[in-house]
C-alpha cells in the first residue's frame, strides 16, 4: 500500500504537536520543513519523533557545496530518519550527504521535479537527468510531482525501484486516483494543508488513509 506522509508545515509548536497527536494513528511518516524548525528549533524533530514514533523526514532541500551539505546532514540526522536534498548542485554534493547518512543508517531523498507550477521553467527540463543521477547514486528516495502525473510516471520509470515521495495531493490539486495508478507499495504521497488546515486533522488523515487502503 502507498504510504501517507504528513507535511507538517505549521509554525506553532503547540499546534504541531497537537496535529501529530491527532493524526499519528493514520499517517506513516512526517515531513518537517524550515517553517516549523525556524519557528522553534531543530530539537522539535526529536520531540515529534518521540511523540509519534513515525518516520521523520526533514525537508531542507539541501543545496550547497559538499562540505556545507555534510555539516547540515550531521546536524539534521541526529534526530531525523532522513533528509531531502537537491541534485542540481552536483554528484559530489549529494554524495557528501549520503556519506553522513550511511554512517547513521539514515535516508537521503533527492529532488527531481517539484510540484508547483514554476518547477516547469527550470527544474522540469533537467528532471530526467536528475532522476538518472539519483539511480546512479542509489539514493533512498526521490521527490516527483503528483500535480503532473505524466511526469511522475516518467520519473518513476527512470528511477525503477527507488521510492517516490510525491507532493501535490490536496491543496495543490493533484489527482489522487491517477497518482495511485502510478505509485507502488514503497512510495509515499505527501499531504499537508488538506490535513493540518482542516477542521479535523484526524478525520482528514483518516480519509486519505482509507483512500490509500482502498486504492481510491
Amino acid at each position: 500500500m502507498v504510504k501517507l506522509m504528513l507535511a507538517l508545515d505549521v509554525m506553532d509548536k503547540n499546534k504541531a504537536l497537537e496535529i501529530v497527536k491527532e493524526t499519528s494513528e493514520y499517517i506513516d511518516a512526517i515531513k518537517i520543513g524550515y517553517p516549523l524548525v525556524l519557528a522553534t528549533d531543530l530539537k522539535i524533530v526529536k520531540e515529534i519523533k518521540e511523540l509519534s514514533n513515525k518516520e521523520i523526514i526533514c525537508d531542507f532541500k539541501v543545496a550547497d557545496i559538499p562540505s556545507t551539505n555534510e555539516k547540515i546532514a550531521k546536524l539534521t540526522l541526529q534526530y531525523a530518519d532522513g533528509i531531502i536534498c537537491h541534485g542540481f548542485v552536483g554528484e559530489d554534493s549529494v554524495k557528501a550527504i549520503q556519506n553522513i547518512a550511511k554512517e547513521n543508517n539514515k535516508k537521503v531523498i533527492m529532488v527531481t521535479e517539484m510540484s508547483h507550477p514554476g518547477a516547469v521553467m527550470f527544474m522540469q527540463p533537467i528532471a530526467n537527468e536528475l532522476a538518472k543521477l539519483a539511480k546512479k547514486l542509489g539514493v533512498d528516495g526521490v521527490v516527483a510531482p503528483s500535480t503532473r502525473p505524466e511526469r511522475l510516471k516518467e520519473i518513476k520509470e527512470i528511477v525503477g525501484e527507488i521510492s517516490i515521495i510525491s507532493p501535490g495531493i490536496g491543496a495543490q490539486g493533484g489527482d489522487l486516483e491517477k497518482v495511485l495508478r502510478i505509485l507502488s507499495n514503497d512510495d509515499y504521497i505527501i499531504v499537508g494543508r488538506s490535513i493540518y488546515n482542516s477542521e479535523s486533522p484526524k478525520e482528514s488523515a483518516k480519509m486519505y488513509k482509507e483512500k490509500l487502503k482502498n486504492n481510491f
